[in-house]
């Protein structure tokens, strides 16, 4: 006598099925049982194979493709029907708020982003991501005690979240806090070490704070990471004049007249070179 295993999920929709079933109580797909001794089709209604004479338990059988047999266990032969395509979960209405934030955010359009940020924040108050992108958008409006709140929320409920730390960086480095600043900024690029950005805006803080060769040293790693910013080169040529190193400030100099594409920027690197007598 064969022992049956009691369950089986159906192969077309995974819903439990019990031996014996004609068909998936679910999706309706019709059961072909086998004899694991001949591979004979059985009938549930039998309890005997009627080509070998194997007498079955019906107790429970487990479920493969047409052909396939496990080990000792009997299998059931199974209608090829295709598998069914995952199921795609409609979005939430925090998730449809959040996505519309970001062609904004991408836009510069930073009211709307907040507007929708804190809709999404309405539905679903847990997810630190979204506190972080609208304490962006609050610093790039310029309002830092608002932006702090969110920022400071953000890295309370995900202290891994390297942009929060970023962001609050900038935060401290626009109110002259620039120890705390650099602790941001510091963590920042402990969470992700190719964070360009990071690198930079603390080699600005040391710059400021009149530690000029940290100062070069970070700037440094940033433009190792990303020399396609002219702010950067005009950051390290600011702190290499810090450091008398003319020659040197005049090549970062020239680098930003190479990449900068505003007629600002470009202004002002020529006005230094003039001023270093190297134009």
């Amino acid at each position: 006598m064969k022992l049956m295993q009691q369950t089986f999920p159906c192969p077309r929709c995974n819903n439990v099925a019990y031996l014996g079933q004609r068909f998936c109580g679910y999706c309706d797909l019709n059961f072909l049982y086998s004899c694991d001794n001949c591979g004979s089709t059985v009938s549930p209604d039998y309890n005997f194979c009627g080509v070998c004479g194997t007498q079955i338990e019906w107790i429970a059988q487990p479920v493969y493709a047409v052909g396939e047999y496990i080990g000792s266990e009997s299998a059931v032969q199974q209608e090829a029907v295709p598998a069914p395509a995952p199921a795609v979960p409609e979005p939430s209405p925090a998730d449809l708020h959040h996505e519309k934030s970001l062609a904004h955010l991408k836009d510069g359009h930073y009211e709307l982003a907040i507007d929708e940020l804190s809709k999404a924040i309405q539905y679903d108050p847990g997810k630190a991501i979204v506190y972080m992108l609208r304490g962006g958008a609050y610093y790039k409006k310029g309002d830092m005690n608002l932006a702090l709140t969110d920022l400071d929320k953000a890295i309370s409920m995900d202290g891994m979240l390297a942009p929060a730390f970023y962001n609050r960086g900038s935060v401290f480095y626009y109110r002259g806090q620039f120890d705390r600043a650099i602790s941001d900024f510091t963590r920042a690029v402990e969470l992700d070490a190719a964070d360009h950005g990071a690198y930079h805006n603390r080699g600005c803080c040391y710059l400021m704070k009149g530690e000029y060769d940290k100062a070069v040293t970070d700037i440094s790693k940033s433009i190792d990471l990303d020399n396609s910013d002219p702010r950067v080169f005009q950051s390290r040529a600011a702190a290499y004049m810090k450091r008398g190193q003319v020659e040197l400030a005049a090549q970062d100099w020239k680098k930003v007249i190479a990449l900068a594409s505003d007629e600002g920027t470009v202004r002002r690197a020529r006005e230094s070179l003039r001023e270093l007598g190297l134009s």
